[in-house]
């Protein structure tokens, strides 16, 4: 589906199926993140973490824009009613699995979740989406969101990934660990991802008058793969 999206070959419609999911996955993020800040034991590890937070509550700038109320804009400029379709079960399993592992006694399975198959993977998920948003002529105020988090999500990334690399430095057992939380989300979120896309599939064949281009073999990036290079 990625992909495709890329291409500019997802319709409106399923675009709006996909948004729609995310959004069940994405209203959760600041839990998924004070889960976390509440685990962690050291005083600057925190203030880094709550740079984030606070960038996601819009108390960073002068604008005062959440993250949830950009994201919102966009499901509005779309037409996307997130009241419209509950979480998919693949959806849910990724929600419950995040906040499991971000409320864990031991931070270094949060700071994996969310760094490795979170922050991490922003720019191969968002970019084809705001690639299909241009592609259907809207613009920033569906796509700030994404070219916002494009931007920005590398950095934080980059702070969990070193607070997690000093974590894990002198314990094998821990680095192991850590990337194991990592291909879990991930696989969980390619989950979610080919839900959607078998969900767009199996609606397209029961209206024959629609057409959707099916996923050639290469179809979207395997995001499974992501850590194991």
């Amino acid at each position: 589906m990625l992909n495709a999206m890329s291409r500019g070959e997802v319709d409106i419609s399923d675009l709006r199926i996909l948004l729609i999911q995310h959004y069940h996955y994405s209203r959760h993020f600041t839990r998924y993140l004070c889960a976390l800040i509440s685990r962690m034991s050291s005083m600057d590890d925190i203030h880094c973490l709550m740079e984030n937070l606070l960038e996601e509550m819009g108390l960073d700038g002068d604008d005062k824009v959440t993250h949830a109320e950009l994201f919102q804009r966009s499901l509005r400029t779309v037409g996307a009613d997130p009241a419209s379709q509950p979480p998919l079960a693949e959806t849910q399993d990724v929600v419950r699995t995040m906040i499991g592992y971000c409320r864990s006694p031991d931070p270094i399975n949060g700071l994996a979740a969310l760094c490795l198959g979170a922050e991490a993977i922003v720019p191969l998920i968002y970019r084809p989406i705001q690639s299909a948003l241009v592609a259907h002529d809207f613009g920033s105020d569906a796509t700030e969101f994404f070219k916002l988090h494009i931007e920005e999500d590398e950095n934080h990334a980059l702070t969990m990934l070193s607070i997690l690399t000093r974590m894990t430095r002198h314990d094998r057992d821990a680095r192991a660990r850590a990337k194991a939380v990592g291909i879990d989300i991930i696989n969980k979120r390619s989950g979610m991802l080919d839900a959607v896309w078998s969900g767009i599939q199996n609606l397209s064949l029961a209206a024959p008058g629609l057409t959707l281009p099916l996923p050639d073999s290469h179809a979207a990036p395997n995001l499974r793969h992501a850590l194991e290079q």
